[in-house]
């Protein structure tokens, strides 16, 4: 018999669920207690429960959806990659990022990914499945089981979040909840490449949390080639649809420019660029692009990387350069997904 995976659960339906299998209800409850206020991720080392019911917990159900997990700590930075084995023997990667006084984790939302952006590895990986609710949660606790108290989520990891909406939006309200990891969801942000029909459901759910649109560039022309999606989700369309979306609340949006030598940083393309940022009332991130063998294009000069912030910033557009984490690791921007590859 398969256990229930009870992160996705909520209280009421645990303690039926407990009931069921011949415990009390108030059980539930001290087993949530320890998963998302404690960390504690095994039912044997929570001490107000019996030995006998956590045998009964541990015949019945499951925490961490996971048959096995490894790790890569950076020497460079810090930075941890976490590769997880899910039960049906798929991998799934997340990286914790430590801060100046916090955790970040770069979550993922697919195994693998079908979007195909020709810089980012996960797109070489292709496209396995979905995210479960509970498999998206999982990474947190996971993290936090750890020794890494996360406090800030970026949907930045494997897979294109507004294809698999459902799960992101119910992980993240189920972790924003009081008796859960009570998560603010001014401290998540969520990275799409573009996908229209995404960010109109965002609208129509009226799900409002912070947003980063993946450019690869600004001109249509340009932009298909590197970033497929441009073909089914024009950017002009999509940029529309932002702005609808930015006027239903006042979280700054960020425009995250991924830069390859030679093929988006001429100097229309940065101008283009300035002028989506000014319409969408956008901050701008440089990412001067993590190589990979299996990815064929190159990294900007610091010179030039250099040069293209000082230009957006004379048009006085907000911008930053996104400092590189994990990239002795393949744990960067753009680098997950070698796991699958192998």
């Amino acid at each position: 018999m398969s256990k229930i995976n009870i992160l996705s659960l909520q209280t009421k339906e645990f303690k039926e669920m407990c009931v069921k299998a011949g415990l009390k209800g108030f059980v539930a409850t001290q087993v949530f207690e320890w998963v998302f206020k404690k960390s504690i991720v095994d039912f044997d080392k929570m001490p107000n429960i019996s030995k006998a019911n956590s045998q009964i917990l541990a015949e019945n159900f499951e925490i961490l959806p996971f048959k096995s997990s490894e790790s890569l700590d950076s020497k460079e930075d810090n930075a941890k990659k976490c590769m997880l084995t899910l039960n049906d023997g798929q991998i799934v990667e997340c990286v914790i990022l430590k801060e100046k006084d916090y955790y970040t984790l770069c979550v993922s939302s697919q195994v693998g990914c079908g979007v195909d952006c020709k810089f980012c590895l996960t797109g070489v990986a292709g496209f396995k499945r979905n995210l479960k609710v509970e498999e998206i949660v999982a990474q947190v606790i996971y993290a936090n089981s750890e020794g890494y108290p996360i406090s800030r989520l970026v949907f930045m990891g494997m897979g294109e979040p507004l294809l698999n909406l459902d799960s992101v939006i119910n992980s993240i309200e189920l972790m924003h909840q009081e008796d859960r990891l009570e998560l603010s969801k001014r401290k998540v942000t969520v990275s799409t490449s573009g996908y229209l029909q995404g960010i109109k459901e965002l609208i129509k759910r009226e799900f409002y949390i912070n947003l980063a649109f993946s450019v690869g560039s600004a001109d249509p022309l340009k932009r298909a080639p590197i970033m497929p999606i441009e073909n089914r989700n024009p950017i002009m369309e999509v940029a529309r649809e932002i702005k609808r979306y930015q006027n239903l609340h006042n979280r700054k949006l960020t425009l995250e420019y991924t830069l390859l030598e030679g093929k988006n940083d001429s100097e229309f393309e940065i101008k283009s660029l300035v002028n989506l940022a000014r319409y969408l009332d956008a901050k701008v991130n440089l990412i001067n692009l993590n190589p990979h063998k299996k990815i064929p294009f190159r990294p900007v000069s610091e010179q030039k990387l250099k040069m293209i912030r000082d230009t957006i910033r004379v048009n006085q557009v907000p911008v930053t350069i996104r400092f590189k984490k994990g990239q002795d690791i393949t744990a960067a921007c753009g680098q997950l997904g070698e796991s699958l590859l192998k």
